[in-house]
């Protein structure tokens, strides 16, 4: 078997342990075309879009979720220092910033590379970026309704 095949496979198998522990969770979801689930939650204020993907080449379960507004222009700058104070101590994942587009989403990977993932690191995979996505999607809303400054952003979102 060649090592592509051997790639592929082994992604199957961990796509396929992801979509049977939503299963017994009995999760929401729609199992998209190359090895990505579609799905999603609401939080405490806002809706929550996750889309995990599965890539096979690189050996990684990507979790990636995109706030549900965009930044407009005149606000871009200082959420970049908002985003930044929110990445300064996250343990896992973090929320990566467009300031062309003013779009922001939160990631977070974990490697199965040479291993296999149990039940539990994908139940820690969800529940953390959906505790951490939950903790601040109101928060740079917030950011952007209030049009705070540089000073009330850093007392605010730390």
């Amino acid at each position: 078997m060649t090592d592509d095949k051997k790639k592929l496979k082994q992604a199957q198998t961990v796509y396929d342990d992801f979509c049977a522990m939503l299963d017994e969770r009995e999760w929401t979801y729609d199992k998209a075309d190359n090895l990505v689930i579609e799905t999603g939650a609401r939080g405490d204020d806002l809706a929550m879009d996750l889309t995990i993907r599965v890539d096979a080449d690189r050996q990684l379960v990507i979790l990636h979720s995109p706030m549900p507004f965009t930044v407009p222009e005149n606000m871009r700058k200082e959420m970049a220092v908002a985003v930044s104070c929110a990445n300064h101590c996250m343990v896992d994942g973090d929320f990566d910033y467009d300031y062309e587009t003013g779009k922001i989403y939160f990631r977070l990977t974990t490697s199965f590379r040479d291993s296999l993932i149990s039940k539990e690191v994908f139940e820690y995979v969800i529940g953390v970026s959906l505790n951490t996505i939950d903790d601040y999607n109101d928060k740079f809303l917030t950011v952007v309704k209030k049009e705070m400054n540089y000073e009330q952003i850093l007392g605010f979102i730390e």
